[in-house]
Parts: structure tokens; C-alpha cells; sequence
């Protein structure tokens, strides 16, 4: 939000969870935060009275999990406009679907619910950070491969099996692997092979913005595994290409959704066993990006799409 202030736009922020403790994340995760007893209508309600008294004309919800049609339909009789992007696709979280008739304008990062849906299409960004150019080439990429994620879903057989492969030199990775509790992880370990092999590298602290962008400009590759049932670009896309790294997705829209002077960085598998087939030892420097490349990438790009999807003044 610091970046619309820059632009000249007054900003203040919310945040829609009553509490951002990992019990009641969980909660909220499983769909248990709407109940009779939940505090988290009268946080919403007092969300709203604030909105109002500080005479706000736009609300943009971003990423929101928990916001529901009572919360949109108290802004709108307001006069208030109300905005909508996420970077969560339908198969994810969903419970937007209620209110996206009430919004003024609405849009996601992913392509086939952009369609489905009629919300404008706004692809992710990279932080600055991320730049080659800002943070620095390292003396020579020394990791084949970098991975940074949080190891939900089928990550954990990924990952397990991206450490086994067989080949006559073994791969030099990168892992940052984050889980919100190594103790729920810990009972995860105990039914799953995979889990139990990643396991001692899992760490419950987010790792910083800074350390991810060192490790992906010492990595040549970093593998990017979006969640299932998405079709749009992750972060770790545009961080990825940002930090002059190549990109190793199983995404298999990455082609298509990025402009094609990117083809020569771009790697889409659909398996792991594919890395079989790279030589990682004849992957050469990529030269720097254009200024073009750079834009597309950025979060400037990205304010300006917003911007426009709000009618906010240049």
C-alpha cells in the first residue's frame, strides 16, 4: 500500500482476521471462523464503521480469505466502492464468489477464472529486491536449482522426490522450506515418506524477502509449483526471472501467459523425473533484461493495471 501512497493516494489498511495466531489461522483455513460464536463478524463490523468514519470512497480487497457478503453489502449502501484482486484461484478459496456481484471492479491473477468469472486478468509482480541489477551477481551460480515455498499440498512429494534424483552428478539445490508449525508437520511425517524426508529441513520461520532474493541469484534454475488446480503465475514466477534466474515450473500455462521474449528462460516440466534430461553443466550465462522485461516484471506494472481497474486519477 506504501506504493499507491508514492503515487499520491491516501491509503489506510485493514486487517480482515481478528487474530493472526496459527490456532486461529488454522481455523479460518478449515471454515470454521464464521460460527455463532466467532469473533470475527463484530471485527468486521468494526472494520466497516472505521471505513466509514474515515470517509473512505474505495475499498480494494487484496488476497482476502475471510470477507463475506454482509461485510461488501454494508460498504456499498455506504456509496462506497469496493474493489476485488487475489492471487488465490477458485479451486483454492472461493468464498468471494458470493459477493463478486456487488464489486465495482474485480480481478484475478488467474487466466481460466479471469474467464470463467468476468474479472479482469492482472498477472502477479517481483519486489524490487529481487533485481540482479540491485542486489548484485553472485561470483557464479553455484545451485542448479533453488526452491522457496511453503510445503502444503503435494509439495512434500515434490520435493522428496527432486532430492532423490538419480544422476552422475548430483544436483546442488537450494530448499527453503517453510511449514507454520514443525510440530503439525512432525505428525504429517508420520504417515507420509515424503514428508519424513524433508521433514529436518522445514523451518517455522518465514524466511526474509532478502535471503530468497541471495538464494535465487545464486540458483540457475528455480522450480516453481503452483497449487493445484491454478493456471496463473506465481510470485515466484516474476521473482524468478526478475533475479535473472531461469524458471523451472510445473505450470504448464507459464509459456503462453508470458511474452515470448522470456521462451529462452522459461523451463515447463511435467514431472520431476523430466529434469533428467537438462544439463545443468551446459547451462550458460542469460544475458540482462530489457527495460520492456523489467516492466512486466515489476510492481509498477502492476499499480498501473490496478489503477486503471479502479479509475483512480494518474
Amino acid at each position: 500500500m506504501k506504493a499507491f501512497e508514492r503515487r499520491g493516494v491516501a491509503v489506510l489498511t485493514f486487517d480482515e482476521k481478528h487474530s493472526n495466531r496459527v490456532r486461529d489461522k488454522i481455523l479460518y483455513r478449515l471454515g470454521m471462523g464464521h460460527h455463532r460464536l466467532s469473533p470475527l463478524p463484530r471485527h468486521l463490523r468494526q472494520v466497516t464503521d472505521q471505513i466509514v468514519e474515515a470517509c473512505c470512497t474505495d475499498v480494494l480487497l487484496v488476497g482476502v480469505e475471510v470477507i463475506d457478503r454482509p461485510f461488501v453489502e454494508r460498504l456499498v449502501k455506504q456509496g462506497i466502492r469496493v474493489h476485488f484482486y487475489t492471487w488465490d484461484g477458485t479451486a483454492n478459496k472461493d468464498r468471494f464468489l458470493t459477493y463478486l456481484d456487488l464489486l465495482d471492479s474485480k480481478a484475478t491473477f488467474d487466466p481460466n477464472d479471469s474467464r470463467d468469472h468476468r474479472m479482469a486478468y492482472i498477472p502477479l509482480f517481483a519486489e524490487a529486491l529481487f533485481d540482479e541489477r540491485l542486489i548484485g551477481m553472485a561470483p557464479a551460480r553455484d545451485q542448479d536449482i533453488g526452491f522457496c515455498g511453503t510445503v502444503h499440498s503435494s509439495r512434500a512429494g515434490i520435493i522428496a522426490a527432486l532430492m532423490s534424483i538419480d544422476r552422475p552428478r548430483p544436483l546442488r539445490l537450494g530448499l527453503m522450506l517453510y511449514y507454520h508449525s514443525r510440530r503439525l508437520f512432525g505428525i504429517k511425517a508420520l504417515v507420509s515418506r515424503s514428508a519424513r524426508r524433508v521433514a529436518p529441513l522445514i523451518s517455522d520461520t518465514p524466511f526474509s524477502k532478502s535471503a530468497i532474493a541471495d538464494m535465487f541469484v545464486r540458483s540457475r534454475y528455480i522450480l516453481d509449483v503452483p497449487h493445484p488446480g491454478q493456471s496463473g503465475m506465481t510470485a515466484r514466477t516474476f521473482e524468478t526471472l526478475l533475479a535473472g534466474a531461469r524458471l523451472l515450473t510445473l505450470n504448464a500455462s507459464a509459456e503462453a501467459l508470458l511474452p515470448s521474449s522470456f521462451a529462452n528462460r522459461v523451463t515447463v516440466i511435467g514431472d520431476i523425473a523430466d529434469l533428467a534430461s537438462i544439463d545443468f553443466d551446459a547451462v550458460g550465462p542469460l544475458p540482462p533484461l530489457t527495460h520492456e522485461q523489467t516492466y512486466f516484471l515489476s510492481l509498477d506494472r502492476f499499480l498501473d493495471q490496478l489503477s486503471a481497474m479502479m479509475r483512480l486519477p494518474a
